[in-house]
């Protein structure tokens, strides 16, 4: 954590994964924020930068934490990672360590993990991508009935898509 003035400020990292959150702050101990129980790791962990435009496709931010046990960079590897939402928020702090107040720093989805299993100091990085970039993905479904039973067998919704825009009201007549 970093000391500014009179407050401290650290980062909180959230990663929602299938087996499971990964919850992490740039501190000692553990903290509280929202329901979220977050591990110390002090600078173990360091956040790259973001960038703040999309046009170039490259907007992200990349997580590193060093330091990494070698069998959890094996379970990091297995973990199924891609398109798994990641948050980072900026926190105060007070002197007892309490978040007193927390931002949204980056919010956005997990794309490419490299790992270094350099025994003196093993390295685990995660890419991630701006929630903004999945706009722009085109999208397989369409509105149509077949496409909404494929995902929901026995929904029948659409069905009537067909009825309702041929039909002729004489509203306000």
């Amino acid at each position: 954590m970093d000391v500014s003035g009179d407050r401290r400020i650290g980062l909180l990292v959230r990663g929602q994964f299938d087996s499971g959150d990964f919850a992490a702050f740039t501190g000692l101990g553990t903290v509280e924020w929202q329901g979220v129980t977050y591990s110390g790791v002090d600078d173990a962990i360091e956040i790259g930068e973001t960038s703040g435009s999309t046009a170039d496709g490259k907007a992200g931010l990349s997580i590193t934490l060093s330091g990494v046990n070698p069998e959890v960079i094996a379970l990091a590897e297995l973990e199924e990672f891609q398109r798994r939402r990641v948050t980072v928020y900026l926190a105060t702090f007070d002197d007892e360590g309490v978040i007193t107040d927390g931002d949204v720093y980056f919010d956005g989805l997990a794309d490419d993990l490299e790992s270094d299993d350099n025994p003196d100091n093993p390295v685990l990085t995660l890419h991630c991508e701006q929630r903004a970039l999945d706009l722009s993905r085109p999208r397989p479904f369409k509105y149509l009935p077949e496409d909404q039973k494929r995902r929901f067998p026995g929904d029948t919704i659409f069905d009537q898509v067909q009825i309702i825009q041929n039909q002729e009201d004489t509203w306000g007549r």
